[in-house]
């Protein structure tokens, strides 16, 4: 079992009528892709599980098996394959495409369902008394990618979530090879939609994003492209990867995860990844602290800055609209 030498360093604070009543303490690593730390803050070697911010990894093996030529995937539906997205209708439709390529229906996902993340789309489902469904769950893309990929390779798909299936084999190979961690150092858990998920170092996560970020590097730079083209089916309306991916205009491509989890890659002068950890498992205060990383790695300009302005300072708001409080960052990185 791990154990902290020491608390992690506080990242964020939410502030009330100009006092601290909370705060968020966290882990960053900034790397390159040979896993030289450029900053960070905390002890870059903790372990977490990566959680959905592995998805953009997860879909390498259907992309280099000659299924999405097979299938004649679309951008878009590779896209959502690594969504966490908001169960809008154009997701939902997206997924169900890819379902009806491989000749399979949404029974066949084993990823369970919730209400959809985007609270609009959530009310009138509601409203409608539309019954959920395993499309409406944020990870039914990644699902159907996996399904994809045993169809094509006449695979078994009752047991496609098993981590001794020949997919979730080849996820934790590719997990292995972009991290540096051996496969067979590789903890692994069960996400919160049933597939095997990764417990790795911080530093490495931030490694994965710049190798993701790398170009001329084949299946990285496919996934950054479709992601930095597609934004809007990774996450959806008013969600954090979506708008920061738009606002940067292809430079960066951004996923989060679930337990405070959010990573990033980005192109400059050379591909640089970020991972973040918020020792919490809150996720209201990532965003921020993204933001606030780029800001103090001067990889993001004002204007950027100024369009993701709502991210920044995030406002809370009571149940009379009344405004109560904001969250505030509060770190400098320690430079290498």
């Amino acid at each position: 079992m791990f154990k902290e030498k020491c608390l992690p360093e506080i990242v964020a604070e939410v502030i009330r009528n100009e006092r601290v009543e909370s705060r968020h303490r966290g882990y960053i690593a900034v790397a390159t892709t040979n896993g030289s730390l450029l900053a960070s803050l905390g002890e870059v070697q903790f372990r977490t599980y990566i959680r959905s911010a592995a998805k953009p990894f997860q879909i390498m093996p259907l992309l280099t098996s000659g299924a999405v030529e097979h299938f004649q995937f679309t951008d878009k539906e590779l896209a959502v394959i690594m969504a966490s997205h908001n169960s809008e209708s154009f997701h939902l439709e997206t997924v169900k495409s890819i379902l009806k390529k491989i000749g399979l229906t949404v029974e066949h996902l084993k990823c369970g369902s919730h209400l959809p993340l985007h609270k609009p789309t959530a009310k009138e489902l509601l409203i409608q008394k539309e019954r959920l469904t395993a499309l409406h769950n944020n990870c039914s893309g990644k699902h159907s990618g996996m399904l994809a990929l045993a169809v094509y390779k006449k695979w078994p798909l009752a047991t496609y979530l098993n981590p001794e299936h020949p997919v979730q084999v080849e996820i934790k190979e590719t997990i292995s090879g972009f991290s540096g961690v051996p496969t067979d150092e590789i903890h692994v858990g069960v996400d919160g939609c049933s597939a095997p998920v990764f417990f790795l170092p911080v530093k490495n996560m931030a490694m994965m994003y710049a190798e993701l970020s790398e170009r001329n590097t084949e299946p990285g730079e496919r996934v950054f492209n479709l992601m930095s083209a597609n934004p809007e089916m990774i996450a959806g309306s008013d969600r954090f990867d979506t708008d920061l991916m738009q606002a940067l205009a292809g430079r960066a491509v951004s996923k989060v995860g679930a337990e405070g989890v959010r990573c990033l890659g980005i192109r400059g002068s050379a591909p640089i990844g970020i991972a973040i950890k918020i020792d919490d498992g809150s996720g209201r205060a990532s965003a921020a602290v993204m933001l606030e990383v780029l800001a103090q790695l001067d990889l993001i300009s004002e204007a950027e800055l100024d369009k993701l302005s709502k991210y920044r300072k995030p406002v809370f708001k009571n149940h009379a609209g009344i405004e109560t409080g904001f969250i505030n960052v509060n770190f400098k990185l320690y430079f290498w």
